[in-house]
C-alpha cells in the first residue's frame, strides 16, 4: 500500500531536549510554545496515521531489541525511496504489535503509523521516550541513558542500566525541591569549553511501588503507556519553572546496586566513590543511544565525545540499595559530594 501524506499548513511547536518539534496532533506531554508554519524553525516534523501499513515489510533487520521476557520490543531495518517520507530513503523503527515510525536518514522527519486501538498516551511515549532519543543520535547528537536533576552546583546526572534506580533517585531529588531536567534521555554538548546538560521535558516516569513509598498524590500522576504499570509525575509549577537553557554538568553518578552477601537485602548501606576514568569511559560508552550502529562516523564521534565527557566531567560510582528508606541519606551525600571540589 502506497500513499501519499497530505502535507498541513501549520504543525503545533514544541521544544524538547534541545530542538524544535513540529507535531500535527497535540503532544500533552509537552508545553506548546507556538503554532510555525512547516517550513520555519523546525527541527523535526512528526505526522500520526492511524493505521500500519502492510507494505512494510524489510528483507533484514540491522538491529533487534527484545523486552525481559524475550519478546520482540523494537527492530531497525533501512528502507528504500519512500512516498510517506517526499520520496526519500529512511529507517524503518518498528515497535512491535504497537506502532511504527518511518524515519528520514536526516533525522528531521518522523511518519508514525500506528492501529487504531494503540491508545495515545501509548503512541506518545514511544515518541518521546523510545523513538526521539534515537533520532537525536541520527542528528548528531550525543544523548546517554541518564537522568538528571538541577542543584545549586549544577546539573548532576544519573547513569546506568534501566531498573537501576535513576528515576526513584531523581523523585527524591524532586520532592526535595530539585527540578528535574531529563528522565532516561540527557542530551549532553560542548558551550564555551564545558560540558553542558540539555533539558528535556518536564516529568518523571515511576512504577507503582516508587510513587506509594514517596506518598505520592494521585492527582500528580498520570498513566504512561497502557503496557506498563509506569505513572508519569508532574507536580504542580513544574512545567512553568521547568528550565531551557543548557547548563553545565557539574558531576556524573554511575548508578549500581550492591554485591555481595547483603545484595539482596533491604539495607540502608549505600556507597560513592570515584570511577576510574579508564572503567567511567567504557561503562558511558554502554550508555549512550545510537540507531545505526553501522554508522563507523557516528561510533568514532561518541567515542571521542565520551572521552572528552570523562576528562571534564568528575564521574562517581554509587551503589544504592533497593530500600526506598534510603534515599534522604544517598541525596544528602551528594548534595555533600557536589558542594566539595574534586
Amino acid at each position: 500500500m502506497t500513499r501519499s501524506l497530505d502535507q498541513p499548513s501549520k504543525l503545533l511547536c514544541y521544544q524538547v531536549s534541545g530542538i524544535t518539534l513540529g507535531s500535527d496532533r497535540p503532544l500533552v506531554e509537552l508545553s506548546p510554545t507556538e503554532d510555525l508554519d512547516q517550513a520555519q524553525g523546525l527541527d523535526l516534523s512528526v505526522r500520526f496515521l492511524p493505521q500500519l501499513d502492510d507494505s512494510l515489510c524489510p528483507s533484514s533487520w540491522f538491529l533487534s531489541m527484545a523486552m525481559p521476557g524475550e519478546e520482540p520490543w523494537l527492530s531497525c531495518a533501512d528502507i528504500e525511496e519512500q512516498a510517506l517520507l517526499g520520496g526519500k530513503p529512511g529507517y524503518l523503527l518498528r515497535f512491535h504489535d504497537l506502532a511504527d515510525f518511518l524515519v528520514d536518514r536526516q533525522g528531521t522527519e518522523v511518519v508514525a503509523l500506528a492501529n487504531r486501538d494503540v491508545p495515545e498516551e501509548t503512541l506518545h511515549h514511544i515518541l518521546l521516550n523510545q523513538a526521539l532519543p534515537l533520532l537525536l543520535n541520527l542528528r548528531g547528537q550525543d544523548a546517554l541513558h541518564a537522568t538528571a536533576v538541577l542543584t545549586p552546583q549544577g546539573i548532576c546526572a544519573f547513569a546506568g542500566p534501566a531498573g537501576v534506580g535513576k528515576s526513584t533517585l531523581a523523585a527524591s531529588f524532586l520532592l526535595a525541591g530539585y527540578p528535574v531536567i531529563s528522565d532516561d534521555c540527557l542530551v549532553l554538548k560542548e558551550q564555551e569549553g564545558r560540558i553542558v546538560a540539555v533539558p528535556g521535558y518536564p516529568g518523571l516516569r515511576l512504577w507503582d511501588d516508587v510513587t506509594q513509598s514517596l506518598s505520592l498524590d494521585p492527582g500528580h500522576l498520570r498513566s504512561v503507556a497502557h503496557y506498563t504499570e509506569k505513572h508519569r509525575l508532574l507536580l504542580p509549577g513544574q512545567s512553568q519553572a521547568f528550565p531551557t537553557e543548557p547548563l553545565p554538568l557539574a558531576r556524573l553518578y554511575i548508578l549500581s546496586q550492591p554485591e555481595g552477601p547483603e545484595a539482596g537485602k533491604e539495607t540502608g548501606t549505600f556507597s560513592l566513590q570515584p570511577f576510574p576514568p579508564r572503567l567511567a569511559f567504557m561503562e558511558l560508552l554502554t550508555c549512550l543511544f545510537r540507531l545505526d550502529i553501522r554508522d563507523r562516523a557516528m561510533l568514532a564521534r561518541q567515542f571521542c565525545f565520551v572521552e572528552r565527557l570523562v576528562a571534564q566531567v568528575p564521574v562517581k560510582q554509587l551503589s544504592i540499595p533497593q530500600n526506598f528508606s534510603a534515599l534522604p541519606s544517598v541525596r544528602d551525600a551528594i548534595l555533600t559530594d557536589l558542594r566539595h571540589a574534586i
